[in-house]
């Protein structure tokens, strides 16, 4: 029955004029045989059920049946992917800096493996880290900078990366305002995991899911990421040390001092650091200290922020006094050039994100140098940064 459809289907080629290529008909013959097998020369009862088979069947696919070879499909890694080692090495950190500079993004996974890491060698440390520079050391103090990713790989260029003769500390307010926290937060991360007793990371009051919700942060990982990776940044960030002393002799906060007098270190230790900033029971010294300012008026006076005060040279001295120390350092303030001086000297603001706002200010930073702590002051200039989603727009951004 077939062959005899086979010739018919001959005959109605020659009656359109067409020339049979008899090694084509040949292929048709090959292409359509079984279904005829199975639906003229069967008749019309149940097809017979297939026998088992133990072997790869070759099915006759188009390219079979014409005798062209099918293209396995190639499987190969995309470009875009960043190979996370564990654990990470100082090759890692460069190359994730890289990577994270062609705007390129880690895979979500990748991103919480980071975090969770960071976050298990946050807790083990204190709410009032010790750290010691000795003789012929320096430390390197970062304020804010506010998600300008660009203008902290030009602090890397010119002071040179973290490192274990190249320690940092960075004093909080990494996020919100500008349009790369992920990866400011992600960079310091890497170097904390790579240099654990080299980089040291305080909190700021951008630290915390208020600051986040209204200031870009949240908007920004929601973009890049998804809620939960947003969540496991708020959950480690409360691990995030509040203070630090440096040789027992400067005291280096976010913000600044306290609504009261004679809060000394050992009360700073014993308070809970892991929630967020206003929520603590007590007295809220967490709140206090990430967002209080200095005023050259005597005294304590009320702030135009949601926590904290506005603290006088007098404030600063009884503090000094009563923990055995001799400076403060503190950020949170956009300053002109960088940096300040208050206090009759014991007290300085740094400030590291450079043209913050749309202002002409400079970045600053600070060198702490060997045992007694000289301090130099540093001031560098702000760099391009490609384009990108705004996820904050102020209306004037006067403070931090």
């Amino acid at each position: 029955m077939f062959y005899l459809w086979l010739k018919g289907f001959q005959h109605t080629l020659l009656g359109k004029g067409l020339r049979i290529d008899r090694g084509r008909t040949a292929r048709v013959f090959l292409f359509a045989f079984p279904f005829f097998s199975t639906h003229f020369m069967k008749g019309n009862g149940p097809s017979p059920q297939k026998p088992a088979v133990s072997s790869p069947v070759l099915r006759n696919t188009p390219s079979r049946v014409m005798g062209v070879p099918a293209k396995p499909k190639a499987v190969t890694p995309r470009g875009d992917e960043f190979q996370l080692k564990w654990p990470p090495t100082p090759e890692t950190a460069a190359d994730l800096v890289q990577f994270l500079k062609a705007q390129k993004r880690l895979k979500p996974a990748q991103v919480l493996k980071i975090v969770d890491a960071v976050r298990t060698q946050l807790a083990a440390l204190p709410n009032v880290l010790e750290v010691e520079v000795r003789d012929g050391q320096d430390l390197t103090v970062v304020g804010d900078t506010h998600g300008q990713f660009y203008d902290v790989l030009n602090l890397f260029d010119i002071n040179g990366p973290p490192s274990t003769s190249n320690p940092y500390l960075f004093n909080g307010d990494f996020v919100d305002r500008g349009s790369f926290g992920v990866e400011i937060v992600l960079t310091l991360f890497m170097y904390k995991l790579v240099y654990p007793n080299h980089v040291h990371l305080l909190r700021g009051n951008h630290e915390s899911q208020t600051c986040t919700r209204e200031y870009g942060f949240k908007a920004e990982v929601e973009d890049k990421y998804n809620v939960s990776i947003y969540n496991s940044f708020m959950t480690c960030f409360n691990y995030l040390p509040c203070c630090a002393v440096i040789n027992q002799r400067t005291f280096i906060v976010h913000g600044g001092l306290f609504n009261r007098e004679g809060v000394t270190l050992q009360e700073l230790n014993r308070m809970n650091r892991v929630t967020e900033p206003g929520e603590e029971p007590g007295e809220g010294l967490l709140a206090q200290m990430l967002w209080s300012d200095p005023t050259d008026m005597y005294g304590r006076h009320s702030s135009l922020r949601p926590f904290g005060c506005s603290f006088g040279p007098n404030v600063t001295e009884e503090f000094l006094g009563i923990n055995h120390l001799q400076m403060i350092i503190r950020s949170h303030e956009v300053r002109p050039n960088g940096y300040s001086v208050e206090h009759g000297g014991k007290l300085i603001t740094v400030f590291s994100a450079p043209n913050y706002c749309q202002d002409t200010n400079q970045g600053g930073y600070l060198r702490l140098k060997g045992q007694y702590l000289d301090v130099q002051f540093l001031q560098f200039q702000g760099v391009p940064s490609p384009p990108a989603k705004t996820y904050f727009q102020p209306p004037v951004c006067l403070l931090s």
